[in-house]
């Protein structure tokens, strides 16, 4: 079932915050989020990168998010390489996608929400569309533009995984930290992928700076409609 009104849904779906669901996992064995979501071990890392498709700019897949910080200091929200995955599973529309162990996982009624403190990966899933670059263009930038502090860096076609997806990249302010409100600038690479359960948005963000590249390109290449 999708919610109504999915275009004003998805344009808060990266900055609301998560609460609830806390996903204590192990290594092997599987773990219950539900009656409509699983969460499995998940294989080691794939090597190649997403690649940019005919329409798309140079070094675009994932885009800002490679960054490094003017200062050379650490940022947070950087995904260790020896980080480990889970496989999320859902069964309403059933899809699965891949995330790191000890990260917050809230289902939703047409997708899910995975978050640390500052980084996020985000699926949401809305009707089909039969045209996807103009369900981009007309419909979701208008409502993401409405986010404090947006700004469009790309818009173009990457191949990740074997497959072409739409894909959008841009720089947004994080919603104020409940205890500190301080409030973070971020990047977000934002994936449309279309298959029988409609079209799912997934959305990958860290704070400007960090280099979370092969870890969002596990995370895309892992999504599976089911």
């Amino acid at each position: 079932m999708l919610l109504p009104d999915p275009t004003r849904r998805l344009a808060r779906l990266l900055i609301i915050p998560v609460i609830g669901l806390t996903v204590a996992a192990c290594g092997a064995g599987t773990a219950s989020l539900g009656s409509n979501a699983t969460v499995t071990a998940a294989p080691a890392r794939s090597a190649a990168a997403p690649t940019s498709g005919a329409a798309s700019t140079a070094g675009s897949s994932p885009s800002g998010s490679s960054a490094p910080e003017a200062s050379g200091a650490p940022a947070g929200g950087d995904i260790p390489d020896n980080a480990v995955f889970l496989t999320y599973h859902a069964t309403n529309p059933a899809f699965s996608i891949q995330y790191v162990e000890g990260w917050q996982v809230t289902p939703q009624l047409a997708g899910v929400v995975i978050r640390d403190k500052d980084s996020s990966e985000t699926v949401a899933v809305v009707a089909s569309q039969a045209d996807v670059a103009s369900y981009v263009t007309t419909t979701d930038l208008p409502a993401l533009g409405a986010q404090a502090g947006f700004s469009l860096t790309t818009q173009d076609t990457v191949q990740a995984g074997g497959a072409k997806y739409r894909h959008v990249a841009y720089h947004v302010t994080s919603s104020p930290d409940p205890v500190t409100g301080k409030q973070v600038p971020m990047t977000v690479d934002r994936y449309y992928v279309p298959g029988p359960g409609g079209l799912a948005i997934i959305s990958l963000a860290s704070p400007d700076g960090v280099d979370n590249v092969d870890a969002f390109r596990q995370m895309i290449e892992s999504f599976r409609w089911s």
